[in-house]
């Protein structure tokens, strides 16, 4: 049996904005100094509903749970060998059911860029996260924005985006997807409080490996 203890929030393409916050967040110098050097290539903008597999403990009893969240993710159709890029990567907001989570913390969303080189990082935007502190773990081609800061179960917060800029390989493609390959390393994560016990306990996800979830293929040529 599988236990809906979140909840997944539906945004369509483009709802999104960048509301200005007082987070503390990080960003590489490469990506502060932006710059579009890809020339005027058409942009694509996508919403992907990522599901996972999923689990949490209650009780000291790990519990399958059906959860699932959308991510829009905006990059260039394509881009020509060895040229610049960006590509912004976008959470849909958090709302973590308050009968299950008193408050959550250690929260995790990790992204993955192949076919290119990072060259920088920063984080823009977000809502509901007043002083939250957040910054990027970068893992080999997965980028982790993280924060250690208390977040009040019930209560909706949308982190901030993660702009990122790339140089594409001289061939092949551009490709995002989420980040993560298991419970122990996780593409979407946070440590709760119960409500009821006052345990607490891990919240972990991660994409099915043999059904993998792209959301966007920059075509480089």
């Amino acid at each position: 049996m599988r236990y809906r203890f979140f909840r997944a929030i539906t945004i369509a393409a483009g709802t999104f904005g960048l509301v200005a916050a007082s987070a503390a967040v990080q960003a590489s110098p490469a990506a502060a100094r932006g710059g579009a050097t890809a020339g005027h290539a058409t942009v694509q903008s996508v919403t992907v509903n990522v599901e996972y597999e999923s689990r949490t403990r209650l009780n000291g009893e790990w519990l399958p749970i059906e959860y699932a969240r959308n991510f829009t993710v905006t990059a260039p159709v394509t881009v020509q060998p060895e040229k610049k890029l960006t590509v912004r990567f976008d959470s849909a907001p958090i709302l973590a059911v308050a009968a299950f989570n008193k408050q959550l913390t250690d929260l995790r969303v990790a992204y993955r860029i192949t076919g290119g080189t990072i060259l920088g990082y920063r984080l823009e935007g977000g809502s509901g996260i007043s002083g939250a502190n957040f910054w990027v773990q970068r893992n080999g081609a997965d980028l982790i924005v993280r924060s250690n800061s208390y977040f009040p179960g019930g209560v909706e917060f949308d982190i901030p985006d993660l702009v990122v800029r790339v140089r594409a390989a001289g061939s092949g493609a551009v490709v995002t997807s989420p980040g993560g390959s298991s419970f122990a390393d996780p593409a979407f994560y946070w440590f709760r409080e119960q409500t009821t016990t006052g345990s607490w306990d891990p919240f972990e996800n991660y994409v099915d490996p043999a059904n993998p979830v792209t959301f966007t293929t920059t075509t480089i040529g």
